[in-house]
Formats: C-alpha cells, sequence, structure tokens
C-alpha cells in the first residue's frame, strides 16, 4: 500500500506509516493535484482504499487531502470511475468558490483533521 498526500504532517509522523507497512508520496501540490496525481497511478494499475473525497470538508474550502492505494496488476476501472468524479467535482467546488488564503492556525487544523481521518481510516485497513 502506499499513502499519497500533500499533507506534511504524514512527513512529521513517517514512523506511523512505517509501522503500518505503508509506503509514503508526498506530492508538493493542490488538493486538485493530488486527486490528479493518484488518477495517473491508477493509470499505471493502481487501485483506491480510500474514498477521493472522504470527511464532510469540501473540496474548494481544504488544501489538503491524502488517498491509500494499492499496486494492482490491471485497471481498476472503478477506482477510474470513482478518481474522475472527484475530480469533477473538485472542480466544480473550485469554480464556484475558490479556496481561501487560510492563515497558517487554519492550516494547520485542516492538516490535523486530514491526518486523523487517514489515520483511522489505515487503522482499519491494516491489522
Amino acid at each position: 500500500m502506499i499513502l499519497v498526500t500533500n499533507n506534511e504532517k504524514f512527513i512529521e509522523e513517517k514512523n506511523y506509516l512505517e509501522s503500518k507497512k505503508i509506503d509514503f508520496r508526498f506530492v508538493e501540490t493542490d488538493y486538485l493535484g493530488v486527486l490528479e496525481h493518484c488518477r495517473d497511478m491508477i493509470h499505471e494499475g493502481y487501485e483506491m482504499l480510500t474514498h477521493p473525497l472522504y470527511g464532510s470538508v469540501k473540496p474548494n474550502e481544504t488544501i489538503y487531502r491524502s488517498i491509500v492505494l494499492e499496486k494492482n496488476d490491471k485497471l481498476d476501472i472503478n477506482s477510474l470511475t470513482l478518481i474522475e468524479e472527484a475530480i469533477e467535482t473538485a472542480k466544480k467546488f473550485k469554480k464556484n468558490k475558490q479556496t481561501p488564503l487560510w492563515i497558517d492556525s487554519v492550516k494547520e487544523d485542516f492538516r490535523v483533521i486530514d491526518h486523523d481521518l487517514m489515520s483511522k481510516t489505515i487503522d482499519r485497513i491494516v491489522f
């Protein structure tokens, strides 16, 4: 498994991912860029294990996104459909209202939310 994220909090918590035997790929990009990066990985044979639009934070409200994928031996059509729909949803939200230029304390709150949600999900995936 591999975690793809733009959330620096996972860099600080790298030992947690290592303990779960999950590879880590930090991508310096925005929310939409993480989705597009994962779409490209799906074309390379990865399958998504987590939903790309998890949580109650709208795509135009936060700048952080983390997704767990697993290498597969073929193109996973379900993952591809799901990520393409997520990309379109994120674009629609962004078109309606741009992501604010959050102050550092708000960014940290969003990092913590993303990290917490994804860590709990990983704990359920990996026994």
